[in-house]
């Protein structure tokens, strides 16, 4: 420890980060750990010395804080929130008592912020967890369609008989299917009317039989026709809302500039203006 001169600190914080934190570690033993979390450990200790010495602090106060950082990390397992803060507080005071007000503030602000929100990941690896899985769940984001080049736009006007034409084409289709379903299907059902199986019938028990079919069938007829008629009243008037809607197109042609539909009025006026 007595080679961390500041000489040398001073040149280690003008180092890039991976040969700044190669050379501040052998001025270190570090026995807490002898695996992956050694790691872990000194890239504590060099993030915080950098911190101190972007931060202004002496370079004897830089390689305090270094130590400090090395003391701390082994103690960051199982501490709660409260107890955290308060353990680095504590050790802020009897390592660096001497510190003025201001950096004393920034570096008990940036560990307890670093600790605190790495919190989890520290205690896993100073209690011995760095080689455990974790099971990760992959989140797909969709973005939306990219929208079609301001050249390619619709017009609102067109846009709007377009979706109108739609609608009425479907509709229409939907009503004359129908319409042909009923014609090519059958109108009226015998399922009423009781036919005698073996009773031979006289020219009085065929006369009712005749009756009460027609009686059974002729409501049929009726619902059939009104059916169809009903109909035929809407195919005609989709028809005529149809012709009506070119009409319409044909005397009040779309204006000549293209505009992405939906557009603003503040965007048409901006448009209009360029």
């Amino acid at each position: 420890m007595d080679s961390l001169t500041e000489s040398e600190i001073s040149q280690i914080a003008r180092l890039q980060r991976e040969a700044g934190l190669q050379r501040l570690t052998c001025h270190f033993s570090w026995p807490d750990f002898c695996d992956e979390r050694r790691r872990f450990h000194q890239e504590f200790v060099y993030d915080i010395a950098m911190f101190a010495a972007s931060c202004g602090f002496s370079w004897p106060n830089v390689i305090r804080a270094a130590e400090i950082a090395k003391d701390i990390f082994p103690r960051l397992d199982g501490h709660t929130l409260p107890k955290l803060s308060s353990m680095l507080m504590d050790t802020l005071s009897e390592g660096l008592p001497n510190l003025n007000a201001v950096h004393r503030h920034k570096l008990a602000q940036y560990l307890t912020d670093t600790c605190t929100a790495r919190r989890r990941l520290f205690q896993a690896v100073v209690g011995g967890a760095a080689n455990m899985s974790i099971a990760q769940v992959h989140l797909e984001v969709q973005l939306p369609p990219t929208p079609c080049p301001l050249a390619q736009g619709t017009e609102l006007h067109e846009w709007e008989h377009q979706r109108q034409q739609a609608q009425l084409t479907a509709t229409l289709q939907q009503k004359e299917e129908e319409l042909r379903s009923l014609r090519n299907g059958s109108r009226v059902t015998l399922g009423e009317v009781d036919f005698p199986e073996d009773e031979q019938l006289d020219k009085e028990g065929v006369l009712e039989l005749v009756r009460a079919a027609v009686r059974a069938t002729e409501g049929q007829i009726l619902a059939s026709l009104h059916q169809e008629a009903s109909l035929l009243c809407d195919i005609l008037q989709l028809k005529l809302q149809g012709e009506a809607l070119a009409s319409r197109r044909l005397h009040n042609p779309v204006p000549g500039g293209i505009s992405v539909h939906p557009m603003s009025a503040k965007a048409k006026a901006a448009h209009n203006k360029n």
